[in-house]
Order: structure tokens, then C-alpha cells, then sequence
């Protein structure tokens, strides 16, 4: 019997926490004995598995020009906040029937970015696994709700788009989204319970099956380390207690929440706290030094390097993540890998992973003065090696990537069995493979 065959599509390979994640799970079906490829619009890693999927000739700059003519249909809603917002009016992605020929299953992952149109979707002709890095697959536009609900009917009067329209961009979003995904096959695949939950109350997927499959991290790369040993790897002050922040765009996107990470600092401050050193990544250039809140600051900048990352992490004695609306972040999660617990405002999936008093605190969201106790509570624990031990042990039970890849090797065999039951008798079907499913 031939192993099962699953093609990925996303917009690359390494960009971004939602498309590192995707790589990590097509990495982890090939070690389970998969045939797993991997099709994206923008292709960085000298991998022979990683396939581009764009029409001839796009590269990195015609997928930016095309992401840019995008954006200019955003021109004319002025005074809208600084959220992100993705139309999807122009792509420059290629879905080729022969390039899926022979697999029995395709997982979307994040096709934002002007990578592709829902409605170009109908060309796959297989069984469809989305797995969700944010809600953008069944908005109009938005990747983050905030208070807004209207995905659960078919949006219009966007308040990301500060309109009074009911026919404006995301209506028109959302309209091109019900043409797209119309008659197609398609399990939703959520990595928190948060966005399973938004994915059932939207107008475009609230029908279909749902399945909730964590984020998983490498356990072997993100691993505690010796923390005197990673701070002075990293150059970092040997005595005192450092706390960590970072993100991609840690201090530009308001959603990271670095005024509350400034606000909470400030706050241990004047409790007359003085033993703090604070790190960020992600933001500034690398070795920049600063002051926050009175606290000496180090930039690390930009960390590409997974076992570098799980240095810095392991430097730390704690993470804080004042994320203001998040699905499962990676930095919580390979925090909690390298035994570093982390204080967090209880935003969207973030308590799937935190568990007060065990390996971490959670804040009601937006409450600098709370995460700041928690802060304080943290660092004042005196059985800081029962905290570390505790803390990766939730992310062994939790969010091991070759657990959760097993669930993703076990969903699509699963469709794979389902679809070749449906064909009509007579029909072969090579390449499938019949494996039990369980629920959550």
C-alpha cells in the first residue's frame, strides 16, 4: 500500500510565525512517512520538497507588486486604524490541477498576502484540510475581529476599514469567499480553541467540520538550556533577572501590545523593583542598547535561528506576551518549550497554553496593573527550578510537534478514506490510505 500523499499551499516557506509553523508540520509529515510537498508564492529554503506555486516569471518582486495593487483598493477608506486588512481583488499564485494530481489531500495554510483567491480554490479537486493561523479564510478581509462580529453574517460597515458601507471591501471580500469555497470539500483545522470557536460562529465555515489540532514546536531544538551559559552566549548581563519580549514587528504592530509591556514595566518600577534587565527581538536592530521604563534594554533584533532562539529564550526568567488578540503565538509556545514561563493577558488562544500557577500567569486583557503582579509573581518565586521543569513539562503534554503532526497524518487519512468511499464504484484510486480519526 502506497503512503499517504499531502501537498501544502502557502505563501512561503519561512516568512512569518503562521508560515514557519505550516513548514514545521509538512517537516513532521515527511518524518511520520508521508509524501508530503510543500507549494508556496515565495520560495526562500534549498529544499527539494518546497515547490513554487506562482505563475512563470512572478519572483519576489511581481508577488510584491501584486500585493502592493492590492493594498491600493485600501486608499480610500481613510481614518481607518492601524489593523491589517488583506483584500483579495489580485493574486499572483498558480493553482496547477496537475501539480496535486497525486495527492490525496491539500492543507491551506496562510494564503494571504495576495498569494491567492478563494475563488481559484475549486481547482484542487481534492478533499481540502485549512488549518488557521488567523480568521481571515472566513472574514472579509481582517486577520483579528476585536469587538467586531459581522464574519458571522457576510461583513460590510467594516470597522477595520472605518466604514459605513454595507457593499464596502469586505462585503466584497466575503462575497468572493462564499463564490470560492462553494461545493469544495474543506475541514477546518484550528490550532486554539479560541479561533474554533470564531470559525463556528462565521457564516462561511460554521457548517463544516471543525477540528481543534494545536500548534506543535520541536521539542528538540526548543529545549531548556544552561541560563548562565545562553546569557553569556548572547552577551547579557550575568546577574539579575531578565524579562523577554519579541514578536515579529514586537514594537510596531499595535496588537503585540509593546505599550503595555512599556506600561507594566513601568509599574514594577514604582513598586521599586531594581534588579530588571529587559530584552526584546523581533523589532529594533540587533544590539541596540536603551533604557525601558527605567530598566536597562538590549535589542537582539531579527532571529532566524531556531536553536539561537531557544538560547535567548532560555536566558530569561520569564516571557511576557501583553499580546492584545492572538490565536496560539509561536513565542508562547517555545517559551514554554525551553522552560521559561511566561506572563501574558488571557488574549484569544494564549490559555490554551498558560496555566496560572503552573507554568505562568494570565491578566484580563489590557491590564497593565495585573500583568504586572504576575510579573512580580514570577520573579519572585523562590522554586525556580520546579517552575522550569513544570513549565516545559505542559509543553511535552501539549504541543509536541510529532504529536500534533500525528493528528494532522491521522485527519487526512481520514479524508482520504472518506473521499475514496464517495467515488463511484469501478473508480481506482491510487496513493490513499484509510487511518482512523478520533476527536478532540
Amino acid at each position: 500500500m502506497q503512503p499517504l500523499s499531502v501537498a501544502h499551499l502557502a505563501q512561503s516557506d519561512s516568512e512569518g510565525g503562521a508560515n514557519k509553523a505550516a513548514f514545521r508540520i509538512h517537516r513532521t509529515l515527511l518524518g511520520l512517512g508521508l509524501n508530503s510537498t510543500f507549494h508556496v508564492g515565495r520560495r526562500s529554503k534549498d529544499d527539494p520538497t518546497v515547490v513554487p506555486a506562482h505563475w512563470p516569471g512572478v519572483g519576489r518582486f511581481g508577488s510584491d507588486v501584486v500585493a502592493y495593487l492590492n493594498a491600493r483598493a485600501l486608499r480610500r477608506y481613510t481614518g481607518r486604524p492601524p489593523t491589517p486588512f488583506s483584500p483579495m481583488r489580485f493574486s499572483y499564485g498558480r493553482i496547477d490541477r496537475q501539480s496535486f494530481a497525486s495527492a490525496d489531500v491539500v492543507c491551506l495554510h496562510w494564503v494571504a498576502g495576495a498569494f491567492l483567491d478563494a475563488r481559484r480554490l475549486r481547482a484542487i479537486g481534492k478533499p481540502i484540510v485549512w488549518r488557521l493561523s488567523d480568521i481571515w479564510p472566513f472574514s472579509g478581509g481582517c486577520h483579528y475581529p476585536g469587538a467586531c462580529t459581522r464574519f458571522e453574517q457576510a461583513c460590510g460597515e467594516c470597522p477595520q476599514l472605518n466604514s459605513a458601507d454595507a457593499g464596502d471591501l469586505s462585503r466584497d471580500g466575503h462575497r468572493r469567499r462564499e463564490q470560492g469555497y462553494r461545493g469544495l470539500d474543506i475541514t477546518v483545522a484550528a490550532p486554539s480553541r479560541w479561533i474554533a470557536d470564531l470559525a463556528r460562529r462565521s457564516s462561511l465555515f460554521g457548517g463544516r467540520r471543525i477540528e481543534h489540532i494545536p500548534t506543535g514546536v520541536d521539542l528538540s531544538v526548543f529545549r531548556p538550556h544552561d541560563p548562565a551559559g545562553a546569557r553569556h552566549a548572547l552577551g547579557l548581563p550575568s546577574e539579575g533577572r531578565i524579562v523577554l519580549f519579541g514578536a515579529l514587528g514586537a514594537t510596531e504592530d499595535p496588537r503585540k501590545g509593546y505599550r503595555h509591556l512599556l506600561g507594566t514595566i513601568e509599574r514594577l518600577a514604582a513598586a521599586g523593583r531594581r534588579d530588571l534587565t529587559c530584552v526584546v527581538f523581533g523589532g529594533a536592530a540587533a544590539g541596540e542598547i536603551g533604557q525601558l521604563g527605567g530598566f536597562p534594554l538590549h535589542h537582539l533584533g531579527r532571529i532566524d535561528g531556531e536553536a539561537e532562539l531557544a538560547r535567548v529564550y532560555s536566558a530569561a526568567d520569564l516571557l511576557i506576551a501583553p499580546f492584545l488578540e492572538d490565536n496560539l503565538p509561536n513565542v508562547v509556545l517555545e517559551s514554554i518549550a525551553c522552560g521559561t514561563p511566561v506572563a501574558a493577558f488571557a488574549a484569544g488562544g494564549i490559555p490554551d497554553a498558560i496555566i496560572g500557577g503552573i507554568n505562568g500567569v494570565l491578566a484580563p486583557v489590557g491590564d497593565d496593573d495585573a500583568l504586572a503582579r504576575g510579573v512580580a509573581e514570577l520573579l519572585d518565586r523562590t522554586d525556580v527550578a520546579a517552575l522550569r521543569a513544570a513549565t516545559r513539562a505542559v509543553a511535552e503534554q501539549r504541543f509536541d510537534l510529532i504529536a500534533c503532526g500525528k493528528r494532522y497524518h491521522d485527519l487526512c487519512g481520514d479524508l482520504a478514506g472518506a473521499a475514496t468511499r464517495r467515488l463511484p464504484q469501478g473508480v481506482a484510486v491510487s496513493n490513499m490510505l484509510t487511518i482512523s480519526h478520533s476527536d478532540d
